[in-house]
């Protein structure tokens, strides 16, 4: 639909400063659901070809020249390094992953979690045949007390729990957006994040993060006085790229500028709770006077994947996402949920991120000094106030991808920076983990990772 208008302006039908026929004049014309009419106008005032005037309709502007679509060769050479880089950051198997977010089973509350299943099943073997829709209220009721203990204070009947952090960004998308729309994202962003939003259909605009201090929101105060953008997905606390975290200022602007433009921010917090300070960070959803935040948790890096369910907060929004939970979502498994809000409420939870933390700060650190003592001269590391990342930026000249082919071949995998862009700005960026001890294995293998990346270096 939009092609074809486009094509009628491009022809002259409608001369500059003439106004288009109203919206049911078009749905009329072109036999087009109102629904087809009104995105394809839109899309044509992105383009610049019109110009909605309130109360009066639209415009046609001045005819812009039409651009040149992609040839066969670009599109060719873009899915092809998409399917490389998706290959690259998969784990491989024989080789030791340097870089993927996955605890071990030693750093897991293994030992609790089936302490506690144990005595579910023993009280209602029919808990496994059972499941919830968007959760029980005993378990949104323990999600609640968190939310309040971290300062950020929400009800209960606000929170749809979901099967982890994939579907809950997927329902807030599926909601917020329609195919064509544009989505913020600070860059560098998660993998899956990028794959779900093409999946979707919908553009992606990066907007700039710093491996510090997360999401540059004067960057993105820009970009949306530029152009229609939907919605926004920040990592605020502890990103999975860089373990980036903003400041409460910066999160304060945000907060604020979602309100000023009516803006839909969905925040991801999959690390929060593995802060390496005293106290937790605030989450952007506590900034949020305005209810234009959607806050997605998850379990996933604390308990692991076999006891895992992912939530979203928002009181905007609550009656939509249950509504789509019912519709799209499978039943959540009632015994995980059970097994969840026990181990809340016995204080179990509490426990197991104490010692996790500890154990978390002195890996990274031990990884950190490792990597500066072992890589070439010129390399940084980003600092990082909580996870277990470490996001780091190769000296001019390096590219990511060559040393992790080289890499592959003698048995060691990590995460290279290209996967978190639709670009090219971190390809000589690279994301490892110290998700287990820094043990000789591990040290020998950041030490094949730092003479590889020499070497390359002297060519």
């Amino acid at each position: 639909m939009a092609k074809l208008l486009a094509a009628e302006l491009q022809a002259g039908a409608y001369p500059p400063g003439t106004r288009l026929p109203s919206v049911r004049q078009l749905c009329e014309q072109h036999g087009a659901s109102l629904a087809t009419v009104t995105h394809a106008l839109h899309e044509l005032e992105d383009a610049g070809l019109i110009a909605a005037r309130p109360r009066r309709g639209f415009f046609a502007l001045a005819a812009a020249r039409p651009k040149r679509p992609a040839s066969a060769a670009v599109a060719i050479e873009l899915a092809g390094r998409r399917k490389r880089l998706m290959a690259l950051a998969a784990t491989q198997s024989g080789c030791l992953s340097l870089g993927h977010l996955a605890l071990p089973a030693e750093l897991l509350p293994l030992r609790p979690l089936s302490r506690l299943l144990t005595q579910l099943l023993r009280s209602d073997a029919a808990l496994m045949a059972s499941g919830t829709v968007y959760g029980t209220a005993e378990l949104r009721e323990q999600l609640a007390l968190r939310g309040a203990r971290m300062a950020c204070p929400f009800d209960a009947e606000d929170i749809v729990v979901t099967q982890g952090w994939t579907e809950s960004l997927e329902l807030c998308l599926r909601l917020l957006c329609k195919p064509g729309d544009s989505v913020a994202v600070a860059s560098p962003a998660p993998l899956r994040a990028l794959e779900l939003l093409a999946q979707l259909d919908l553009q992606v605009v990066e907007i700039p993060a710093s491996a510090e201090t997360g999401l540059a929101v004067p960057a993105l105060a820009f970009a949306q006085q530029h152009q229609r953008i939907t919605a926004c997905l920040v990592e605020p606390t502890f990103d999975c790229a860089t373990g980036s975290l903003m400041s409460d200022a910066a999160k304060q602007d945000l907060a604020e500028l979602a309100a000023r433009h009516g803006l839909a921010v969905i925040e991801c917090d999959m690390m929060g709770e593995l802060h390496a300070g005293p106290q937790r960070p605030r989450p952007l959803k506590a900034f949020d006077r305005d209810e234009r935040v959607l806050y997605c948790g998850s379990f996933a890096c604390i308990t692991g994947p076999g006891c895992s369910l992912g939530y979203i907060v928002s009181g905007r929004y609550r009656l939509q996402l249950r509504a789509a939970r019912t519709v799209h979502g499978e039943l959540l498994p009632l015994l995980t949920d059970q097994l969840l809000t026990r181990f809340m409420a016995s204080g179990g939870l509490d426990a197991h991120l104490r010692r996790l933390r500890q154990r978390l700060a002195a890996q990274r650190q031990a990884y950190v000094q490792a990597v500066l003592s072992l890589f070439p001269s010129g390399t940084r590391v980003s600092k990082s106030a909580g996870s277990y990342l470490l996001w780091l930026e190769l000296p001019p000249g390096l590219d990511a991808c060559t040393l992790l082919e080289q890499a592959r071949h003698l048995g060691y995998t990590f995460v290279p920076g290209a996967v978190f862009s639709t670009g090219h700005p971190f390809d000589h960026c690279l994301r490892l983990s110290a998700r287990h001890p820094l043990d000789e294995a591990h040290l020998q293998g950041i030490r094949v990772l730092g003479e590889l990346a020499a070497g390359l270096l002297e060519r």
